[in-house]
């Protein structure tokens, strides 16, 4: 019977030490704020918040670069579907991968010259930005499947450049 009390005894300490702590751990927050309208320091104010729309983060992104290139390759049972694919340096291009091998359901898409390595699941897409910034031939490739595709990166110049209908 003396060692329920004393174990009586214990948890009950135990509990009016947690209490203590607990009530101890209580923040109030609502001395937390500023009050503005009672500052006589007009150094603790925030700084003038006029926005020069020239100089906008927005503008400055949409403004500076070139709309970018959607791209769909499809992974088919037959090989990558476009095979070879043309781009020009400088631009910007948004990479769509999409697995449509039934025989295949989780392949690889891999492009190494652009550290680009994904796992494509049957009928889901993968997206990437692509950059280009050498002119070359670069392959990509379905391990799995042994397939292989082109990525050609062209030169912006228009020396020399055929036109769509020519030739």
């Amino acid at each position: 019977m003396n060692s329920l009390s004393s174990k009586i005894a214990t948890v009950c300490t135990s509990l009016i030490l947690f209490g203590a702590f607990a009530h101890a751990w209580e923040v109030d927050m609502s001395r937390r704020q500023l009050d503005f309208s009672r500052v006589s320091d007009q150094s603790r104010l925030p700084a003038s918040t006029e926005v020069d729309e020239t100089q906008t983060l927005f503008g400055q992104v949409f403004d500076s670069v070139e709309p970018t290139q959607d791209i769909v390759i499809l992974n088919t049972e037959k090989g990558f579907v476009p095979e070879t694919i043309r781009v020009k340096k400088g631009n910007s291009y948004r990479i769509h991968v999409v697995n449509v091998n039934q025989k295949e359901k989780n392949i690889s898409f891999v492009l190494d010259a652009f550290s680009e390595h994904h796992s494509t699941v049957y009928g889901q897409e993968r997206s990437f930005n692509l950059h280009p910034k050498v002119d070359g031939i670069f392959s990509y490739q379905c391990p799995e499947t042994a397939v292989q595709g082109r990525v050609i990166v062209m030169s912006k110049s228009s020396d020399g450049e055929r036109k769509p209908a020519s030739k």
